[in-house]
């Protein structure tokens, strides 16, 4: 009975001793565990994305050309409005008072017009009476001259009296036209998308320079935009007429249809970044999306329709020597050429096959020549990717997680 718990003891200590040498002992030949998946044929849909918000195609900022106080105010946020119809009334009376004044000071000019003409004729007379005399010997050569005088004198004032009505007259015009300005009517069919006053508030005259001078935004809700911001490594892809999904924020299950309609052609720096606006036309703009809203933008730039494909990380940038060994990146150096390349899996080696790449998603990328169908890939980790070498050992360990199946 002794001899068999011995035995059994024995047993389970060589057992155990086996279990750890196999945990300890190095694996020579090996090399590090890669994860590998065979290239496949897939439809790869390149897009650039974009952030940026909704606005009306058309759309007018509402300003004044006076100032005054707002004493009307007939339309609401949201409301339609028609093209001519009043949106704002401003305070009329000293306007009114500035246009009658501009009236009484033309009809004073003109009043004083007829007083320098008679003046005028009068001296036409007395002129021609002295000439008369003075031709007779009359009169002397000094009153003949004071004649002259007087009615060259008598045709200026005339003259100046004619300027000052002309100048009284564009007065009474810009007075005309402030009163009329103190009714705004709406430029054009559509709704009022933003109302930053209330009845009561005083309208400043507008500037460009001046947000706060904007009384309403009116714009026409019939076609919509999607104004994104595309970084300037991306905008060179896009061209007018490329499709895109369009999706806001308010409503994250709701994508819409719309093409590119115009690229900007200058860029704004945003801290490191230059970006590019672009507007995206909504096809077929959903009632509940309204101006102002966040939204996202794919637009779509390139279909590789059933290609040979393999996940992103597993295509590596490497530099190799004259003799097409792999090496360091040394600057100035004309004998390195730089590749792209993935690691297929032969028998325990990674075997660097140099590829050239298309299409590409947020995934995968295409493989236009240096790669077939079924080869198997080394695709991770990137770890061991990154510093992988050519016929390096290597041995395969599972993907963590499964890819995606293919569309």
């Amino acid at each position: 009975m002794d001899a068999r718990k011995a035995l059994i003891t024995l047993a389970v200590v060589a057992i155990l001793a086996v279990v750890v040498w196999g945990s300890l002992r190095p694996s020579q030949g090996r090399g590090p565990a890669v994860e590998v998946e065979k290239a496949g044929t897939r439809t790869i849909i390149a897009h650039v994305k974009g952030t940026g918000e909704i606005n009306p195609k058309t759309k007018v900022e509402i300003q004044s050309k006076v100032i005054g106080e707002i004493v009307a105010l007939p339309v609401r946020e949201g409301d339609a409005v028609t093209a001519g119809q009043v949106v704002v009334e401003i305070e009329k009376e000293q306007y009114l008072a500035a246009r009658d004044q501009a009236k009484a000071l033309l009809d004073q000019a003109n009043v004083n017009l007829e007083r320098v003409r008679v003046e005028r004729v009068n001296a036409e007379l007395g002129l021609r009476r002295s000439q008369q005399l003075s031709a007779e010997g009359v009169v002397s050569q000094e009153a003949l001259e004071r004649a002259q005088l007087a009615f060259d004198s008598a045709v200026i004032a005339e003259r100046a009296q004619r300027e000052t009505i002309a100048q009284a007259r564009s007065a009474l015009q810009r007075a005309g036209d402030d009163l009329a300005r103190t009714t705004i009517r709406s430029p054009m069919n559509g709704h009022v998308t933003a109302l930053n006053v209330e009845k009561g508030e005083t309208a400043v005259m507008g500037t460009m320079n001046f947000a706060g001078s904007v009384l309403m935004t009116i714009g026409d809700l019939s076609e919509l935009l999607a104004e994104v911001e595309v970084a300037e490594s991306e905008v060179v892809r896009l061209e007018p007429g490329q499709e895109a999904i369009v999706t806001v924020d308010a409503l994250p299950d709701t994508q819409l249809a719309g093409k590119v309609v115009e690229i900007g052609s200058s860029g704004l720096k945003k801290g490191d970044v230059v970006k590019f606006r672009v507007k995206v036309a909504l096809s077929s703009p959903d009632p509940r999306v309204k101006p102002g809203m966040t939204t996202k933008v794919e637009i779509r730039t390139a279909t590789a329709s059933d290609v040979v494909a393999v996940p992103i990380q597993a295509v590596q940038t490497r530099w190799l020597d004259a003799g097409g060994k792999e090496v360091e990146r040394k600057e100035g150096d004309p004998t390195q050429r730089e590749v792209s390349a993935v690691y297929l899996f032969e028998a325990g080696k990674a075997r660097r096959r140099e590829v050239t790449t298309g299409t590409q998603d947020e995934l995968w990328v295409e493989v236009k020549q240096g790669l077939a169908a079924g080869d198997a890939v080394v695709t991770g980790p990137y770890k061991e990717l990154r510093k992988l070498k050519d016929a390096e050992a290597v041995h395969h360990k599972p993907s963590p997680t499964p890819r995606a199946k293919k569309p």
